[in-house]
């Protein structure tokens, strides 16, 4: 079973997010080529802390139980989308996303805990240093060079333009393990367990 450990994005947010999404499909590019990028779906935006991958009936109990302490031993705290940026770069994009600010002393403590639990549990370290963004599209694996950087282009002067954009907040309470199950239409995601936080009132 496929899994990832995640913090959800509420309601207000996910329009905020749909509301940029469509502005961005209605750039020259993507309307002359709107699968140059593969969209997520709104309902499956979320902030990953840790992807997991395969994972059997032992570990999925032991993330469980793990998680629920972590999750004990946190306060909760407010974060917001912020810009938007690209891996790897406006000139090669892969993914397009939009970032996190807030309190980023809090998240980074807690996905450190959550690495933690991923290793103890028998999973490898993560490779890459934790960067905290929202994936709102990704390049089409069949994608032309010339029309992936002409869309580069464009994408990157509308991250400058929505700098100046005012986000909504949201209060970070729960840590959620997730279920992801791929299929032709993308991947589904189910809940698995929800953590509260300590002092959630």
């Amino acid at each position: 079973m496929r899994t990832f450990i995640a913090l959800e994005i509420p309601h207000a947010v996910k329009q905020q997010l749909q509301a940029l999404q469509d502005r961005l499909k209605e750039l020259p590019s993507l309307r002359e080529q709107p699968t140059l990028l593969r969209w997520t779906n709104t309902q499956n935006l979320h902030l990953t802390l840790r992807f997991l991958g395969e994972t059997d009936k032992a570990q999925r109990q032991q993330l469980q139980s793990g998680l629920t302490a972590i999750a004990a031993k946190h306060d909760p705290f407010s974060l917001s989308p912020s810009g938007l940026g690209c891996f790897r770069s406006w000139s090669n994009l892969r993914v397009l996303w939009v970032g996190i600010e807030g309190d980023s002393e809090a998240l980074k403590e807690l996905q450190a805990d959550v690495e933690t639990l991923a290793r103890q549990v028998g999973f490898s370290p993560e490779p890459n240093r934790f960067s905290p963004h929202i994936t709102l599209a990704r390049t089409a694996r069949n994608a032309a060079p010339p029309a992936r950087r002409l869309a580069s282009e464009q994408l990157r002067r509308a991250a400058e333009e929505s700098e100046s954009q005012i986000w909504t907040d949201w209060r970070v309470s729960e840590l959620h393990f997730i279920r992801s199950v791929l299929g032709p239409g993308g991947a589904q995601y189910f809940n698995l367990a929800t953590c509260a936080m300590s002092n959630d009132a």
